[in-house]
């Protein structure tokens, strides 16, 4: 049941990343070079494929101009 529910929340979680990014008009490419990670990375977070550290979640919260919980508003 966890492995189910941490399944939904990494995808939602990337569904809501993608659409802070293409709101503000950034490529997964160019959001990944602002936080410092290889160009795949953001497509993986988009994609659920990848749990993500608090260091980069809170660098993703300032390139998107955007307050850390508000990343969590889905």
């Amino acid at each position: 049941m966890a492995k189910k529910m941490s399944k939904v929340f990494h995808k939602k979680f990337g569904q809501r990343i993608r659409q802070l990014r293409k709101e503000r008009g950034m490529t997964q490419e160019q959001l990944s070079f602002e936080i410092d990670a290889d160009n795949s990375y953001i497509a993986n977070i988009e994609n659920a494929h990848r749990d993500i550290p608090l260091s980069r979640i809170y660098k993703i919260s300032k390139v998107l101009n955007i307050p850390l919980k508000d990343l969590f508003d889905f």
